[in-house]
């Protein structure tokens, strides 16, 4: 079954689950939402997924984000809980495509998932950031009319930044001159450090030495430039020893009055060992292509050895009968002509029941298996010998 299909068939089944998790697995504000708004808001989200999957196209998607960060962010809603919603659509789509999508799709079909699901925590990273800096813009115009309430405001900014960054999932740091000055408990949570720990410490002691050079190289070039790119996948380092697989979407901006570095620091450990798989899948494919062509291979060889010898005695046999000077010469030659014959009919009987075998599905705990072709015309022609004598 392809993707498009499959999509199709369990539209119903997807909504349904996803509408029934929403509402008992994220938040009790999803729980206490009207189940027709919950649908609805489903039953759209399910068209804007289907686009991206079977069409490429986002258009549906960023339209439906922007609308869905506005109505939940007006009521309340955390981007941690929006965020969880999206990501119940991996978590009911994903056994349907296991279990029914055709396997050579399956690893395509994960990509485009994860990349659809990347770009919409994407999208909300990049709503929050605009609706900080906005939040923060806004003050200071209040600050330059409102000095006397400068103290209060900044106090206020801070403990909103503080709430905003703590509901999210992703870590979210704020570095000075390399030294984290601070960060939510989420990226605490995810390198292993407690609070204290983290604070004042320079962010490269949180990067694996893999990826050290890599990660100073982009923060020189932001810092001197201001041109770095903003998103880049790196190895994180935790307090452990572990070194897991993270992507960092990072960029200028004023904080208390001086230059800082902010960014949101996702794990993306589980994509990224989805995509060794995907590549894995891969190997094992060019690995039964070869086997294949080398079986061909094997089969033409023995093949022509057989037939050749066969051919070359049915010549040699056919010239002696036009020389032979008696009755019992010809009879001898043609005798063996027909032996030959026979052998050639076995060859061609064992080569039919080579055709017919069909080899298992190719997987990481199998072995494509080849049957023994010079054994099998040995056994036909050792059956024909045995027919010969009998008769």
């Amino acid at each position: 079954m392809d993707l498009r299909h499959l999509l199709q068939t369990h539209h119903d089944e997807i909504v349904r689950e996803w509408v029934d998790r929403i509402r008992t697995e994220v938040s009790e504000n999803y729980s206490s939402r009207p189940v027709e708004e919950v649908t609805l808001t489903i039953l759209e989200a399910t068209g804007a997924y289907f686009a991206v999957l079977t069409e490429n196209d986002f258009s549906k998607m960023d339209v439906f984000i922007e609308k869905i960060s506005r109505v939940r962010l007006d009521v309340g809603f955390s981007l941690s809980e929006v965020q969880g919603a999206f990501e119940l659509y991996r978590k009911v789509l994903t056994p349907i495509l296991i279990r029914e999508l055709d396997p050579s799709l399956l690893p395509e079909v994960l990509q485009k998932l994860n990349d659809c699901l990347s770009h919409t925590i994407r999208r909300f990273s990049d709503y929050f950031q605009s609706l900080h800096e906005r939040a923060i813009r806004n003050r200071a115009e209040d600050l330059e009319r409102l000095v006397e309430d400068r103290t209060r405001e900044l106090s206020e900014s801070e403990a909103k930044y503080r709430t905003l960054v703590e509901e999210i999932n992703d870590g979210y740091f704020v570095s000075q001159r390399g030294i984290v000055v601070f960060a939510n408990k989420a990226f605490c949570d995810m390198h292993g450090y407690t609070m204290e720990e983290v604070i004042g410490r320079h962010y490269m002691d949180f990067v694996a030495p893999e990826s050290s050079d890599e990660v100073s190289r982009i923060y020189k070039e932001r810092m001197t430039t201001g041109e770095a790119r903003d998103q880049y996948v790196y190895l994180r380092r935790c307090k452990d020893g572990r070194q897991l697989y993270s992507e960092n979407k990072v960029k200028l901006i004023t904080y208390r009055s001086e230059t800082a570095t902010a960014g949101i620091c996702r794990d993306i450990t589980e994509r990224m060992e989805l995509e060794k798989q995907r590549l894995r899948l891969v190997e094992l494919e060019n690995e039964r292509k070869t086997i294949a062509l080398t079986t061909l291979n094997q089969l033409m060889v023995t093949l022509s050895h057989y037939l050749l010898n066969a051919n070359s005695i049915i010549g040699g046999m056919a010239r002696r009968t036009l020389r032979a000077g008696s009755k019992g010469e010809r009879l001898a030659s043609l005798e063996i002509i027909k032996e030959q014959t026979h052998k050639t009919e076995s060859i061609i009987a064992a080569l039919k029941k080579v055709a017919a075998i069909r080899t298992t599905d190719y997987t990481p705990e199998s072995h494509t298996l080849m049957i023994d072709l010079t054994n099998e015309i040995e056994n036909k022609l050792a059956k024909t010998g045995q027919k010969e004598i009998s008769k």
